[in-house]
């Protein structure tokens, strides 16, 4: 709890520290910040603890996501601190943006009562709102904000149409008191729940980007400033998935077959929307937004499994999909930069040429989120198919399968213009803090691949 007391007064304080004007305490601080936040929650691991009447639960599992998050959030502010010396205005404001998105996050990851849930997904979302509109004079950010507020806004409205019919149904917010109630049935809900059930899991497929509801996604990760973007793809994914995970294991199950089965689909039609839409990407963005669609797919498949170790599973895979993204956008940012602001994918071509160092990372980078061997991605990818088939879900795991390769296709269009000679354009800029996260990030995502710990929550 501690921890999420800290991360709330950091971000009041970076907001208060952006009236001296000095741009470069604003990043040293919010670090700071979050080592001490990061000390605190490792303090309380196997100490579990409940308040506010058992609303929030911080035990093993909320401490782990909390903890990766924090380092992903961390990763994000070092690139921070060259991306925003070219920006004047509003720099405090956007760090406090993110802590206060990040509190909302650990909420998400410690709730036992659906109110607590509702409060930590629009701590969450409200913050990114803002966030997404962060280049005021940008017509596509302007655009993926409001695109993005706008659709939220409906996958709130469901979401809490779906609390108030569970709470008419059962007279309970708490989740194992509603996990009660659901076994009673045997699987044959009443109406008024069984839609409530349904609302509730849309809200929540929504804020992962689970097909159909995945819409929003590649416009808003395009529009967004690409920091923002980062962090949506990496620490926003992780909370929702984590929050999906501990509402269906703590409340929801078992579920009744329509909607399990409701469930399976969309995680079938998310692998597949995400795969095949990303091979007609010519924007690095774009490719990268459908890129998590298909990894949200793939998360699901560990969800929806159930076993003892999906949650071990869930971590790993959620964080080394973050370690692997994070630098991706690094790199972006240093090639848009020398190509004039550009975003296809073409502005890679030559990179071997001028950076050979940072065409090898963004090669490993990119063969980690294909899942190619030797690499965390792989080992990721190999976890939730060994989970889903040990459950029983063969025909799904062989799809998941088949559109892992697809995914190796189009990441390698990356790969293969990075390697493509082209003439000369401008020099490469990177500073050693940036040169640094990528050399860390890449060495991390190999070393995850061979050297395999999986953390026991």
């Amino acid at each position: 709890m501690s921890a999420l007391i800290i991360t709330t007064v950091l971000g009041i304080i970076l907001l208060y520290l952006g009236l001296t004007k000095n741009k470069a305490i604003l990043a040293p601080a919010a670090i700071t910040g979050l080592l001490i936040t990061l000390f605190l929650s490792l303090k309380t691991w196997g100490h579990g603890s409940k308040y506010f009447h058992d609303m929030i639960i911080i035990d093993n599992f909320s401490v782990a996501f909390n903890v990766s998050m924090i380092i992903i959030t961390i990763l994000i502010f070092l690139f921070g601190i060259n991306y925003y010396k070219r920006m004047e205005l509003h720099v405090a404001e956007q760090y406090s943006l993110m802590i206060f998105a990040l509190a909302g996050a650990f909420l998400m990851t410690s709730f036992s009562n659906l109110i607590m849930l509702f409060l930590g997904i629009e701590i969450l979302s409200i913050p990114l709102y803002i966030l997404a509109g962060g280049k005021k004079t940008s017509y596509r950010s302007n655009e993926a904000s409001f695109k993005y507020f706008m659709l939220g806004s409906f996958a709130t409205a469901f979401f809490l149409f779906g609390i108030a019919l569970v709470y008419g149904a059962s007279a309970t917010f708490y989740l194992p008191e509603i996990k009660t109630y659901i076994a009673q049935f045997n699987g044959n809900l009443p109406p008024m729940l069984m839609v409530g059930l349904l609302f509730i899991l849309i809200g929540v497929a929504f804020k992962v980007s689970v097909a159909p509801f995945h819409f929003w996604s590649p416009d808003v990760y395009e529009g967004a400033p690409t920091l923002v973007t980062a962090f949506m793809a990496t620490v926003v994914k992780t909370a929702g998935f984590a929050a999906f995970y501990r509402l269906l294991s703590m409340g929801l199950l078992p579920l009744p077959a329509p909607l399990k089965k409701a469930l399976w689909v969309m995680t079938g039609l998310t692998l597949l929307i995400g795969n095949l839409g990303a091979l007609r990407q010519t924007n690095f963005k774009r490719l990268l937004a459908y890129s998590a669609i298909a990894h949200s797919g793939f998360i699901m498949l560990a969800v929806l499994s159930q076993h003892d170790l999906s949650a071990s599973v869930l971590l790993y895979y959620t964080f080394v999909y973050s370690l692997a993204t994070v630098p991706l956008f690094i790199i972006f940012i240093l090639v848009k930069r020398a190509s004039s602001g550009l975003e296809t994918l073409h502005i890679f071509q030559g990179l071997y040429k001028k950076k050979p160092w940072i065409a090898v990372f963004t090669t490993i980078l990119l063969m980690s989120l294909a899942g190619i061997p030797l690499t965390a991605g792989f080992i990721a990818k190999y976890q939730v198919f060994v989970l889903s088939i040990s459950q029983g879900y063969l025909a799904i795991s062989i799809f998941a399968i088949l559109m892992a390769l697809i995914g190796i296709y189009y990441y390698f269009f990356v790969v293969r213009e990075v390697f493509t000679e082209t003439a000369e354009s401008n020099p490469i800029i990177v500073s050693k803090l940036n040169a640094a996260l990528i050399i860390v990030c890449g060495v991390a995502v190999v070393a995850l691949g061979i050297f395999v710990w999986n953390v026991p929550i």
